[in-house]
Order: C-alpha cells, then structure tokens, then sequence
C-alpha cells in the first residue's frame, strides 16, 4: 500500500478521535482528554418528603359571631361567684337545626357533642379549679352542681325556655306537651331548661373533669348519677341513694334548681339538693322509686333476628 493510500485512513481516524476526545465532551459538559473520572457515582431513588399539610379550618373561629352570657351562682362556700361563656352562633344555629332523638337511650349523645367540649371542658375548669388535695375533691365536685342546680327551671313548652322566643323547629310534641332535650351549650345560651336539659348539662360538665356520670330517668324527671365508692358523709342527715349499675355505683344528683322551704304565707328558695339526697323533693317517683339508669356513652344492643322456614306457594 502506498502512503497516498493510508494518508486519507490516518485523517479518518484523527477525526474521529478529536470529536471522541475533545467535541463530544465541551458538548456533554464531561472533562476534555483522557481524564479518568473515577467509578461511576452510585444513583439513589429520590427520598419522597410528604408535602406540609394545610392547617384545619376552625369551625368556629375566635372572631365569628357568639353569645356571651354572664354566668351568676352561689358556691358551696357560700360566695357569689360569676363568670362568662361564650358560644359561637354558627355553633348554636347548627344544634338548633339538629333533629332530636325521641329515645331517651341517646340522650346522652348530647352531653358529650364534640362541638361543645372544649367550650365545656373550659367552663367546667373556671367553676371547679384542678386541686392536689383530695379532700377538696368534694367540694370542687359540689360548686359544679351547685352551679347547674341554680339555672332556672323553664318547662320545654314554654316559648321562654329558649332565647329565640319561640319553640325550636325540632321540638317534639308528645302527650300534650312538649319534649326539647338541649345540647349542653343552647342551655348555657338561653339560661334556663327543664330536668333533662340539666341532666346533660351537668353530665357534660362533670364528664369533662373526668367523672364518671349516668342519667336517670324516672316516668316524670331526670337526673344524674355519680360514680362514688363508700359515699357517706358525716354531715348529712339522710341515707345517700345510690342504683347499681354494671357492679358501679352511681349516686343521685339533682340537676334542677333549689329545694323550695315555705313558712307561713311565703316561699323562698332554700339550700341546694346534695349528693345522694331523694327525700327532700317534690317527686314522689324519686323518693321512692327505681330509675332506668342511661350511661352517657350508650351502646345499642344488636337485635336478634330469626331466619324462619315460609311454605312456598304451590308450583313455586
């Protein structure tokens, strides 16, 4: 072969090693020549990072529209004491606009409405502060009672019972009456209920300190019951009542408002009802008779269902 022959095969080759070497790699952005990189780097998966959740919307912001209502009562101690709540309207309107259960069995549903815990749990700290000695335990119960006892009794078919003037769309109209069982805080709003009303006020109250409380229902009243174990206090003048439930204890607690003392031509309010007091009320059903006790967290029972053979009709 004659060197005019290798001379176009030596440019081919020079060619192409210049676009390998210098070229391709200005282009690739990779180092120019013959320079070793080293082993290739190792690629790993890409960590996933969850993107920031967005913040809940409150339901009921701090700013929106509420009531306030003054709060009045006389304590245990004998003091007069006063405080305020506040209710978000939206959160009235809603509970309003709530059908009610005709069962009483669900009752308890409403002392424990999640919407109106913290605004419980709040008020029911402010009336009956956390103490570190137990024998204040009691007295911090009983300013809570004390309080729910002392707000005045409004029958549900009275137009006055509630703040609107009028009775509520969902209130049921039964044996010539009226039945209206109220969330903790539309009680707490119109400031006055009737025995249940109270019941599942105090329940509420009491359930966010930590107590464990039932309702009571008699065929014309109800109350609440507290779990105590070996309640007797020295000072009372009665046997305490108490009705077993569950191998529990629960004693009665009146919700409604004072006992009534009469002397001669004139009536005035009297000391509140205490814990485990049936004999000094006006219902002879509680004085006497047994309650059908309603745990606030009331689980239905499944009913049993048979399957029973059915005679099919002829040629079926």
């Amino acid at each position: 072969m004659k060197w005019k022959d290798i001379m176009p095969v030596l440019a081919g080759g020079l060619v192409i090693l210049v676009v390998a070497l210098v070229v391709k790699p200005a282009l690739l952005g990779e180092p120019i020549g013959l320079v070793s990189t080293g082993p290739a780097p190792v690629t790993t998966s890409p960590v996933y990072v969850p993107p920031t959740p967005a913040p809940a919307a409150t339901p009921f912001p701090e700013d929106s529209a509420a009531y306030t209502r003054t709060l009045r009562w006389t304590a245990i101690d004998g003091g007069v004491q006063t405080t305020q709540v506040r209710v978000p309207e939206a959160l009235f309107i809603e509970h309003r606009e709530t059908p009610r259960f005709a069962d009483p069995l669900a009752w308890g549903e409403y002392a424990l409405a999640d919407a109106d815990r913290p605004i419980l749990e709040d008020l029911a700290h402010r009336i009956a502060p956390p103490t570190a000695n137990p024998a204040e335990e009691y007295f911090r119960m009983m300013n809570l009672i004390f309080f729910v006892q002392q707000i005045p009794y409004e029958s549900d078919t009275s137009a006055e019972s509630y703040t609107e003037g009028v009775l509520p769309h969902y209130a049921r109209h039964v044996g010539g009456g009226v039945e209206y069982p109220k969330y903790p805080v539309e009680t707490l709003v119109d400031g006055k209920g009737d025995c249940e009303d109270a019941a599942i006020l105090m329940g509420g109250l009491l359930d966010a300190l930590g107590y464990d409380t039932v309702l009571l229902q008699y065929p014309d009243h109800m109350a609440l019951g507290i779990r105590m174990d070996g309640f007797n206090p020295w000072y009372a003048k009665y046997t305490p009542k108490y009705f077993e439930y569950e191998g529990k204890h629960y004693y009665y607690v009146e919700g409604t408002n004072y006992t009534t003392i009469s002397t001669g031509n004139s009536t005035y309010w009297g000391k509140p009802l205490p814990i485990g007091d049936t004999q000094d009320g006006s219902l002879q059903s509680v004085r006497s008779g047994t309650p059908g006790i309603i745990p606030l967290r009331y689980i239905p029972t499944p009913v049993e269902y048979q399957i029973r053979p059915v005679r099919l009709p002829a040629g079926a």
